[in-house]
């Protein structure tokens, strides 16, 4: 135990993180009264690992053994996660994988100027597949996503950008007579790509969809067709609806702190002195 790890035999070392097989080891265990001894084949610390992590069903657990694991690109592919021939298909000199490392806006300026790249015959059998990309791309970007990848990681989006990738996958299936509940599709997005995402939710209602959005924007708020006003306060202080109609009736409702806030009774005023920002965190 007093052996540093890098002094081990590779031998031992190996045995340590992948077991012994079938050859035994002895084992000692002390519970501090007695002793017991045992032998029986080692399984390996990332065995150990690797089967605790597949037969638990507690989340707990599986957050402790995460710990002790990490994301390495492969070797093979370089993080591509296609083998070699997959690969070795390539379209205007990119493969999948380099295209997928594109953010939106930049595939969607891509796929358009492709067709000029291919071929007359190519071009025929590509037109309806690229229609269909260059949609779909065209909801991600109408709805603000434009600087995400298309291969980010799932887990690394926002509520916001999670909410507005099925947003855009909504738009293109045209499905009507659908009701939508969004809840703040608008965090995480910066205030000047709203329009866009405002404009996608009245195309969701033009086609003939209801949609709920819960929201504390302004700008959302104004573009609504009918809006609750939930309060008084927030939380355990609020539950009630204070008022509802159109915005210009919430905003003509003195018992609605959202409509004294849309009138210009109330305000954030903005500072008249801003702290200093630290250049040594940026």
């Amino acid at each position: 135990m007093s052996t540093p790890w890098g002094e081990l035999p590779e031998a031992v070392r190996d045995a340590i993180l992948f077991g012994t097989g079938e050859t035994s080891v002895n084992f000692t265990y002390e519970d501090g009264v007695r002793t017991y001894k045992n032998a029986k084949p080692f399984e390996g610390v990332l065995h150990n690992i690797e089967r605790r992590w597949r037969e638990t069903e507690s989340q707990w657990v599986r957050d402790e053994l995460s710990r002790y694991q990490g994301d390495h690109p492969c070797q093979s592919c370089n993080g591509y996660r296609l083998k070699d021939q997959a690969l070795s298909v390539k379209i205007d000199k990119l493969h999948i994988g380099e295209v997928g490392d594109m953010s939106i806006a930049k595939a969607n300026d891509w796929f358009a100027a492709l067709p000029d790249t291919l071929t007359g015959k190519q071009n025929e059998i590509a037109t309806r597949i690229l229609k269909e990309i260059r949609e779909r791309l065209g909801f991600l970007n109408n709805v603000g996503l434009e600087y995400l990848t298309l291969s980010r990681n799932a887990g690394t989006l926002s509520g916001g950008e999670s909410q507005r990738i099925r947003l855009a996958s909504q738009i293109g299936s045209g499905l009507t007579g659908v009701l939508y509940v969004l809840d703040e599709p608008s965090i995480g997005l910066h205030q000047r790509d709203n329009d866009r995402l405002l404009q996608t939710l009245k195309n969701l209602r033009d086609q003939g969809n209801t949609v709920i959005v819960v929201e504390h924007d302004e700008e959302a708020i104004r573009e609504a067709d009918y809006v609750f006003d939930i309060g008084p306060g927030a939380g355990v202080h609020g539950g009630q609806v204070v008022s509802h109609g159109t915005p210009e009736h919430i905003a003509a409702d003195d018992n609605s702190i959202t409509g004294q806030y849309l009138n210009g009774t109330r305000e954030i005023a903005v500072p008249a002195e801003r702290r200093k920002g630290n250049k040594k965190k940026l």
